[in-house]
Formats: structure tokens, sequence, C-alpha cells
């Protein structure tokens, strides 16, 4: 079984950033509302590309999100968006699940594991 490429190699740094800052204004070091709500497909399943679906489809999966966490996870779906996908997004197309460590990240972006 393989594992994932941002597992192994850990998020780029300004999307950890923006995610660890969530999770403080939410009060979850676990994150809870950015997993399991409007913004699941970013954070919980790693698909950084994905920010912008999941604004344009927020009001339609934040119903069980109290004022409060739809605000957070609202901002950080929207400085999400607001980086470059090149810099948010940079999991090599041709990774195979197989050996994480012979794709690399390019060599000027930070990784952080989270």
């Amino acid at each position: 079984m393989g594992i994932c490429w941002y597992c192994h190699w850990g998020w780029p740094k300004p999307v950890a950033d923006i995610y660890t800052r969530a999770c403080v204004a939410l009060g979850d070091e676990d994150g809870h509302a950015l997993h399991y709500g409007p913004a699941h497909i970013v954070w919980e399943d790693e698909n950084f590309g994905s920010a912008e679906w999941c604004l344009e489809h927020f009001d339609e999966y934040s119903e069980n999100l109290s004022d409060t966490e739809k605000t957070v996870v609202r901002q950080s779906l929207v400085e999400l968006v607001a980086l470059p996908l090149d810099v948010r997004d940079v999991e090599p197309e041709d990774y195979d699940d197989e050996h994480p460590a012979l794709f690399p990240p390019p060599a000027d972006v930070v990784m952080v594991k989270v």
C-alpha cells in the first residue's frame, strides 16, 4: 500500500501557516471544522488546488458549523486561494503513491509536517 505524497513530505509552509492560524482561531488544534465541513476536500483530503470549488459551494456544506466556525473556515479558504497554485499545490503530477522519496518537492518550497 502506498503513502500519500503530502503525508511523506508535509505541506508547503504557506499552506501549513494558514491551517495553523485557522486552528488557533477555532481554538481546536485538530481543526475539526476544517476537516469535516465545507473545506473537507482541502484540509482533510489535501487537495489544496480545490479551494476555489470549496468557496463556490461553501453554503451547501456549512449548515452544521457555528457562525464563528463558518467565518474561520471561509477565511482559511480565501487565504489559500490568494496563494498561487504553484505554491499551494506542489504534489508532482506523476507521483505514483509507492515511492514518495523519489518525488521531492521543488527545491525552493519549504515543506512542513502538520
